[in-house]
């Protein structure tokens, strides 16, 4: 129920579908007399929001304090340490791509797909799980983890330490499963220090996540999208409301997996 619950909920607070709502709504109000002047109003609104999160870039800055919450540890710092495994979390497949072609393509989160290519090679005598089935409401027969592990055969890029969990929807179950995985296959490895891949926006929620489960848990975040100096010749309408509706959706995700008590904390820090 959670997991349908926050798609609907997602829908309904993302800025690009609210100005498409708001432009479409005053169009028809514009169209009968009585509702004609209410229309003028609620178009020069919607437009003024557009120009405003265009302007002052309160999306990237958003995105920017999520990303800087845990910093990208070097690699000399975590080859210091006892690795018991890496998690990967999924997003970097584009499923209605391959359900229409059946070919894997990977959207701006496939570094979470090199980093995991890295890690199995530096670590090559720890498991390497990437975790994760379909992120959509219904069953369309597909899972992300299924699909990258076919594209790495076909490849050659697949290594023996790479494991996948293919049946986990959201952040709270990359856990819960990983969890139930790690205890069945390596109990010796449950209590050691995890490596935690996913995009850099991701980590404080998926770190909130995880650490419910009392692991020792290293921050490794990728895919970076929030640029660290903006220009005029930046303004971009359509990429502001986007950074502004990545923004919301993992303050949103916070606040509901931390009212829910699937995070530790509603913002966790390092």
């Amino acid at each position: 129920m959670f997991f349908v619950l926050s798609k609907i909920a997602t829908f309904f607070i993302l800025p690009g579908n609210l100005v498409t709502l708001g432009f479409v709504v005053a169009l028809l109000m514009m169209l009968f007399r009585k509702s004609r002047k209410l229309g003028h109003h609620l178009m020069v609104v919607t437009a003024v929001c557009c120009v405003f999160v265009s302007v002052i870039p309160v999306g990237e800055m958003a995105v920017r304090i999520l990303e800087d919450r845990f910093p990208k540890p070097s690699f000399e710092n975590i080859a210091t340490q006892d690795i018991a495994g890496v998690i990967v979390l999924a997003g970097a497949v584009d499923g209605d791509q391959y359900i229409a072609r059946n070919q894997v393509e990977y959207n701006a989160a496939a570094d979470r797909i090199l980093e995991m290519l890295a890690l199995a090679r530096d670590f090559p005598k720890v498991p390497v799980i990437f975790t994760g089935g379909d992120n959509v409401i219904g069953t369309r027969k597909f899972s992300e983890a299924i699909a990258v592990h076919d594209d790495l055969v076909r490849r050659k890029l697949a290594t023996e330490n790479i494991f996948y969990e293919e049946k986990s929807r959201n952040t709270a179950e990359n856990a819960s499963y990983s969890h139930q995985m790690i205890a069945e296959k390596w109990p010796d490895k449950a209590q050691g220090t995890w490596i935690l891949v996913t995009s850099a926006r991701h980590m404080p929620r998926a770190m909130g996540v995880f650490r419910r489960y009392d692991w020792s848990i290293i921050a490794c975040p990728v895919d970076y999208i929030a640029r660290p100096q903006r220009h005029l010749t930046d303004i971009n309408v359509s990429h502001s409301i986007k950074m502004l509706e990545n923004a919301l959706r993992e303050f949103v995700g916070l606040t509901a997996y931390y009212w829910t008590g699937r995070t530790t904390a509603w913002f966790p820090a390092p």
